[in-house]
Formats: structure tokens, C-alpha cells, sequence
């Protein structure tokens, strides 16, 4: 740690450093740094820095003070947000504020750019792969024996056989773990973290995940207004696709590190049915 106090000191002009370990969980190792009443969140792992540098920027993320490379391992290190995660019902009384904010990040030309450089994928190619990936996870799940029910089977096989189906759009970048807990309020402004796997997506990827878990289906046609999204069937059926995958892929990452997986499962049986939520509590 010497080496980051060092840098910490040559940046900011300040000493006495200390250094706290956040209380939530993360995935990459994670530390917070204080002097004084300057406050900074440091992260190993983080690759490319620059879309995280254009994300602060645009003001959707926590500024990027530093970023480099230590003893061969890459870091960020960004202003720290102080504020709580929005609570669920926050998000059916902020549709047009929370669509203003989802636009931001996904018609920014230069962090599509940014992008770009490394995702030459078209949507169907995009979605092709997702569902390459799927396969094997799944059947990983299938020989470990997390598979139970005729009915999971037929949602999988669905979801392979609508994936077919979908209709190819325009990719924007988008968030890869659009929920609450990786969502701050400072005051009233909206700020998302942990964008490390950020890409180049469908635009309804995020942001319907966000509507199925957190908005009663009644309200989305005002965020789809607000957005500009034309609300036809099409659009609904990429939304529910979107949402079913991402909940099997939760699933199988929950069952790959021994935790329950039957709450995502459900979730996974009920969006690739288009069916509502079955444990939201809006």
C-alpha cells in the first residue's frame, strides 16, 4: 500500500492517509482512502480506464481522478459518492429523470466510440454470442445438478428459439448490472458504479431490466415515452429476453459460488414467459 499512499500524497498534496474497506461486498478488491475531508475510492482491475474517465465526464459516474497501472495490476481511482442506494419505489416516481439519465450514457458519441474499438459486434452477432455463452453455463448447471423441472428446460429452449426472433437495433453502451445496489443518490443526483463490464449493447438491455424488477408494468409506457422508445411488441419482446437472460446468468453465477439460485430462476421462468415480476414489491 505504500506505493498508492505515495501517489495519493503526490496527487492531492496531502498526508495522512487512511484506508477502509467498503461494507458491501465486490467482486474486485475495493478500498477507500481518506485525508482530511478528501475521500477516494480506489479499484484494482479495472482494465481500460478511458470509458470510465468519459462516464465520470458526462456526470452518470464518479469522476476518474487517476488511473494507472501498479506492480502489474490496473487501478481507478474516483471521487467517493456519499449517499444511499435509491430504494425500489424511487424508481416509479423518477421515470423521466431516470430515462434523461439512461440517454446520457447510451447516445454519448464518444464513449460509443470508445467502445467500439474493442466490440465490433453487430446485434444479432451480439446476441449470437450471448446465447453461445448461455449454453455452456447451462449445461455446466445441468451435470452439477441445478437443473430440476421439465419447466426450466422449455423456458431455456424458448429463450434459445426467440433469441432467432428479436429485432436487430442500433447498440449503445450499456450497464451490465443495472440494479439498485449499484446506484447512489447524492442529494438529487442519480450516480451508477461498478460500470467495469460496461459494452456495447441493446438499449432496452439496462434500463428493462430496471422497469421489470422496479416499476409496475402499468408505468412503462411513460418511461418509453419519456425515452422515445416506440412501445410496440417488438420492443417488449427484447425487453423480456434481455431481462430473462440476465436472470439466468444471475442464476448460474449464484449456483457456480454455492448460493441459492431458485429466487433468479423463477425470475428467469417468468420474463422469458413475459410474465410480471413474481416478487416485486412496488
Amino acid at each position: 500500500m505504500e506505493t498508492i499512499i505515495q501517489l495519493l500524497e503526490e496527487k492531492f498534496s496531502l498526508s495522512g492517509w487512511t484506508l477502509t474497506r467498503p461494507d458491501q461486498g465486490h467482486q474486485k478488491e475495493c478500498l477507500i482512502f481518506q485525508a482530511g475531508n478528501r475521500k477516494v475510492f480506489l479499484k484494482f482491475g479495472t482494465g481500460n480506464a478511458e470509458p470510465l474517465r468519459r462516464l465520470g465526464k458526462i456526470g452518470v459516474a464518479p469522476e476518474v481522478l487517476e488511473a494507472g497501472v501498479i506492480q502489474g495490476k490496473s487501478f481507478v481511482i474516483q471521487e467517493f459518492i456519499e449517499g444511499p442506494n435509491p430504494p425500489k419505489s424511487w424508481f416509479t416516481g423518477h421515470l423521466a429523470y431516470l430515462s434523461a439519465f439512461i440517454r446520457k450514457y447510451h447516445e454519448d458519441t464518444l464513449l460509443i466510440e470508445l467502445l467500439s474499438q474493442n466490440q465490433t459486434l453487430t446485434h444479432r452477432e451480439l446476441v449470437a454470442r450471448d446465447v453461445a455463452e448461455l449454453e455452456k453455463r447451462w449445461e455446466n448447471l445441468k451435470r452439477a445438478g441445478g437443473i430440476e423441472g421439465k419447466d426450466l428446460e422449455t423456458a431455456f429452449d424458448k429463450l434459445r428459439k426467440d433469441a432467432a426472433t428479436l429485432e436487430a437495433v442500433e447498440l449503445a453502451p450499456v450497464h451490465a448490472e443495472p440494479n439498485n445496489q449499484n446506484m447512489l443518490l447524492a442529494g438529487e443526483r442519480l450516480v451508477m458504479v461498478d460500470w467495469d463490464e460496461i459494452r456495447l449493447g441493446d438499449p432496452v438491455q439496462d434500463c428493462g431490466q430496471m422497469l421489470w424488477w422496479y416499476v409496475p408494468p402499468a408505468k412503462w409506457a411513460e418511461f418509453f415515452e419519456s425515452y422515445g422508445f416506440d412501445p410496440n411488441q417488438k420492443l417488449l419482446d427484447r425487453l423480456y429476453w434481455w431481462t430473462a437472460r440476465a436472470s439466468l446468468v444471475i442464476a448460474c453465477w449464484q449456483f457456480e459460488h454455492g448460493f441459492d439460485a431458485q429466487e433468479f430462476l423463477r425470475d428467469f421462468r417468468a420474463a422469458v414467459s413475459q410474465q410480471a415480476n413474481p416478487h416485486a414489491s412496488f
